[in-house]
């Protein structure tokens, strides 16, 4: 899709050199997300996002049971502030009720505390680590210049590639996949469940070290 948009830009003659997507940050609206969020601005200790919505349909997204069992070991080995990033909708909320539900720990979720898109943003531009289904805040971390952890799965990668270096892509061997279905047709949802806690949580100690809490 870069490249796509980018041959556009380039036959009206717009510069295409830089590929490098790119956001700002309004520090009002940085302001406003820490009184709304105080355990924002009170932690000292990494803020990881998870995203486990999808504009896209039900089958983009990873199990919310799983989520649960990564935010607890995020908590346990890094002593994470975790934040359920998920869109002021039923269906979405209802999700992260399920994460927050099944935790061991305490959550943040944003079904509670719905945000702006600027205040948003401003979440994002602070978080160390960001585990997202294949779904429009993945390009808000990117573009942020986020640590990335991308969960595939009825959607080819290769479409929006961006080929940033701090996101690791977790694609699972299945054979339906990529299928491009907004809902799963088959008796259970083999390309999601094909990803594992320990493959999400052995990529997020990759990206966040050794630094551990």
């Amino acid at each position: 899709m870069i490249d796509y948009y980018l041959a556009v830009a380039s036959w009206v003659g717009g510069d295409t050199v830089d590929r490098n997507l790119q956001l700002e940050i309004d520090q009002g609206k940085t302001e406003q997300l820490r009184a709304k969020l105080p355990a924002i601005a009170a932690s000292t200790m990494p803020i990881i996002v998870l995203v486990p919505g999808g504009a896209f349909g039900p089958s983009k997204c990873w199990l919310p049971d799983r989520y649960s069992k990564t935010a607890d070991w995020l908590v346990e080995n890094y002593n994470a502030t975790i934040v359920i990033s998920v869109a002021p909708n039923p269906a979405e909320q209802k999700i992260a009720r399920q994460i927050c539900q099944s935790s061991k720990h305490k959550l943040l979720s944003l079904a509670d505390t719905p945000l702006g898109l600027g205040e948003l943003k401003s979440l994002f531009s602070l978080a160390e680590l960001v585990i997202t289904n294949d779904t429009g805040p993945r390009h808000i971390a990117i573009a942020l210049r986020r640590k990335v952890i991308t969960l595939f799965g009825p959607n080819d990668p290769a479409w929006t590639e961006t080929g940033y270096e701090n996101e690791i892509q977790i694609v699972p061997d299945v054979d339906c996949a990529p299928c491009q279905r907004k809902k799963c047709k088959k008796p259970e949802h083999l390309c999601m469940k094909a990803i594992s806690v320990e493959e999400v949580c052995n990529a997020a100690s990759q990206l966040l070290g050794n630094a551990r809490g």
